[in-house]
Parts: C-alpha cells; sequence; structure tokens
C-alpha cells in the first residue's frame, strides 16, 4: 500500500512538472522554449526548429490588426537594415499571419512590399493551435525574438534589442 501510494505520489510530481515546464514554453518569458511549428509556401519551407543556431524574430499579425500590421512592416524594415550588406543575416524575420483569408492575406503582403520568403499564412486549427501555444488570444499579436538555442529572450523587442544582435552585445 505505502508502495503505491508513493508511486502515485512520484508519478504526479513528474505530471505537475512537465505541466509547469509546458506552461513555461509558451508564456514568452524570458527563457521559454519558443513551440515548434512548420509552414510551406511556393517558395520556401520553414520550421521553427530548423532555425536552431540563428535568431530568430517571429512575428504574428493580422490585416484586422492595425498595430499588428503596423509592427510586421516595422520588424521587416529593421531587418532588411541590420542585414543589409552583412556577409550572414544578423537574425531571421518571420511574419506568421492569422488572417480568415489567405487572398486578404497576399494582397496585403504584395501591396506592404513583405516578401514572400519571409511571410507565411496559417488557417483553421493551425492558427488556433498557434494563437494558444504563443497565448495570442490573451495578450493580442506579439513578435518573439527567439536565440539561437530555441529559448525566447524577449517579446516585442525594440530596434535597439534587435541591434544588440547585430553588435553581439545581446
Amino acid at each position: 500500500m505505502k508502495k503505491t501510494v508513493l508511486t502515485v505520489v512520484f508519478f504526479a510530481m513528474l505530471l505537475s512538472l512537465f505541466t509547469a515546464s509546458t506552461n513555461l514554453a509558451v508564456d514568452g518569458s524570458k527563457g521559454s522554449t519558443a513551440p515548434v511549428f512548420k509552414f510551406e509556401n511556393s517558395d520556401t519551407v520553414m520550421s521553427i526548429d530548423k532555425m536552431k543556431g540563428e535568431w530568430v524574430l517571429l512575428q504574428f499579425w493580422a490585416s484586422t490588426d492595425a498595430q499588428s500590421r503596423i509592427d510586421v512592416n516595422r520588424y521587416a524594415s529593421i531587418e532588411s537594415s541590420l542585414n543589409t550588406g552583412q556577409g550572414k543575416s544578423q537574425f531571421r524575420f518571420i511574419g506568421v499571419n492569422l488572417d480568415n483569408s489567405e487572398v486578404l492575406f497576399k494582397e496585403i503582403s504584395r501591396r506592404d512590399g513583405l516578401s514572400r520568403n519571409t511571410q507565411f499564412y496559417a488557417e483553421g486549427n493551425r492558427a488556433n493551435r498557434i494563437k494558444s501555444a504563443y497565448h495570442l488570444d490573451r495578450d493580442g499579436f506579439s513578435a518573439f525574438l527567439i536565440d539561437p538555442n530555441g529559448k525566447i529572450v524577449a517579446k516585442n523587442p525594440t530596434k535597439e534589442q534587435l541591434m544588440k544582435i547585430s553588435n553581439s552585445e545581446f
């Protein structure tokens, strides 16, 4: 009986540790692990997991959210200016659109001059899983700076934080 109780307590502790680490992994706090997902479009395949070893700026946006649309354009501009003339990119910028219409996503991306190599569209269940994993329903659209080890080091990073990467100060 005592052995059974100890076994149950042990597994309950393991379960609580796993649950705690799962919550930490998606709350956008410093040091948490970035949830993994993969996208394909006609030009590019993008997987967060395959980008380990690189700095990644991951921006979620929608055409119906004015601030996120401003942010995706601002981050694209920062990425372009910081990576111009460099032998190797300082960081990779990935935009994930969560609109209800892929046609709208493509038109907004075209009008705003966003690169098809950096912009991806998520719909339906995939979009819902991403929103849940990154707490976008609760916190709104956000950007996450992910270090080469796959850890989130900043949420909605500033230009100054991104410049530190380019100066290897982060």
